[in-house]
Parts: C-alpha cells; sequence; structure tokens
C-alpha cells in the first residue's frame, strides 16, 4: 500500500513540473489566433468594408498631385514634357476611408513617407499626366489591398474550427496529474499527431490563397497592358490633323 502511494505522489509531481514540447508547440502555433472579442468585432469590420472596396473607396479630394518633367534618359521619357505625376496622400486623411486594423499597416508599406506623415507614389510611364495620375491611384488600391490580405485573417470554417478545439481539448487534459506514464505518452502522441494535421491543412489553405492571388495579379496585369496598348495605337491612328 505504501508503494502504491509512494508510485502515484511521484507520478503527480514528475507531470506537475514537467513541460510537454508538444503543448510548447501547441501553444507557439495557436497564440497567433487568440484574439480578444475587440479583435474581432474589428477584423469583421474590416471584412465588411472589403466587401465594398473598390477604387473610389478613396476619395480623389483627398489626394494632391503634381507634375514635373521625368528623369529618364532619351526616347519618350525626355524631360520635354511635365508628364511625371507624383500623388500624396496625409496618412491622418487616409486613415478615416480604411478600417482600423489596417490604419498600423498604412505607415509600414512601400510608399510610406515619414518626413511627411503621408503615401508618396510616383509614375511617369506614360508621356499623359492624367494617365500617370491615374496610375497613381491605382496602385495605392492595390496596396491597401495587400495591406487587408496581409492583416486580416480569412474566416475560419467550421471543420477548422473542430480540430482547433479537439487540440484544445488534449492541451487541457495534459493539466491532468492523475495521468500515469503509459496514458501520458499516448497524449503526447495524440497531441503531436493533431498538431501535424492542423499544420498541413493551413498550409494547403495558404497555398491556394496564394495561387488565387497570383493568377489574380498576372490577369490585372495583363489587362493594364492591353489597355495601354489599345491607347497608344488610338494615339496613333488619329494621326495630325491638315
Amino acid at each position: 500500500m505504501l508503494q502504491r502511494y509512494a508510485l502515484g505522489t511521484f507520478s503527480a509531481a514528475s507531470f506537475r513540473g514537467q513541460s510537454f514540447p508538444a503543448l510548447q508547440q501547441l501553444r507557439t502555433t495557436y497564440s497567433s489566433h487568440s484574439r480578444s472579442s475587440d479583435d474581432e468585432t474589428d477584423f469583421d469590420a474590416a471584412r465588411e468594408w472589403y466587401r465594398g472596396f473598390n477604387k473610389s473607396t478613396i476619395p480623389l479630394k483627398i489626394a494632391t498631385t503634381t507634375f514635373s518633367c521625368s528623369s529618364g534618359p532619351g526616347g519618350q521619357k525626355t524631360n520635354k514634357t511635365a508628364s511625371k505625376a507624383t500623388t500624396t496622400w496625409s496618412v491622418k486623411a487616409l486613415m478615416p476611408h480604411v478600417p482600423k486594423v489596417l490604419h498600423r499597416e498604412l505607415r509600414a508599406c512601400r510608399y510610406y513617407a515619414s518626413s511627411s506623415d503621408s503615401i508618396v507614389i510616383q509614375c511617369d510611364s506614360d508621356r499623359s499626366q492624367t494617365s500617370n495620375e491615374k496610375e497613381n491611384f491605382e496602385r495605392l488600391t492595390e496596396e491597401i489591398t495587400k495591406m487587408y490580405k496581409k492583416r486580416v485573417p480569412g474566416v475560419t470554417s467550421a471543420e477548422q474550427k473542430q480540430r482547433v478545439e479537439k487540440i484544445k481539448s488534449l492541451a487541457r487534459l495534459s493539466k491532468d496529474h492523475s495521468y500515469n506514464d503509459q496514458a501520458a505518452q499516448q497524449h503526447k502522441l495524440r497531441l503531436k499527431q493533431a498538431i501535424v494535421a492542423e499544420r498541413r491543412s493551413t498550409q494547403g489553405l495558404e497555398r491556394q490563397k496564394k495561387s488565387a492571388a497570383e493568377r489574380k495579379a498576372q490577369k490585372e496585369t495583363a489587362e493594364a497592358r492591353l489597355f495601354a496598348l489599345k491607347g497608344k495605337k488610338g494615339k496613333k491612328g488619329k494621326g495630325p490633323k491638315s
């Protein structure tokens, strides 16, 4: 009887001070998913905003565009005409038109100018001032889209939620100090298997999203080139008036 008591005491004490690597990995894997209700509310608001987001979401009146001579060497980009467009948006002016969760991203994007606390985009790809200014607005729209996709997670499916709850349940069971050595080993094995399965599922979804985004970007690039080509052909077809 004394031997049985000693064995039970040793088992409980050993589990009380033991740190499970699998459990630590689980905590690391899901630490980014443990959000407060306020965060979820902000994400839901961002998703609702993104459903209606388009090129006209950001008002034209909050932007300032100036034109200057292009510094490109020779050819069509000689400095004979002031066609280079530089468009500036104050970050404070942009904030009311984008979700709260993207406010920090505005100051982390590649177009951010810290000296003026603004987004500055330049374009001199065309000899037309209007075309270059339009391209600046399109680049801003693309940049905000990238910010959203990077910052706002997709809605978790019901199946994924079930797997997450299962893993969390297994993690809670690890706190039960009445487990014997054999049960603990089986528990740790199931926990590792669940983590691996969830990781593979998440990686698969991320690959699908990345592939879809790349296809969309390729399509938009092709459409933009076709639009530019049609515009140049139209200009050549007009010819000089006699």
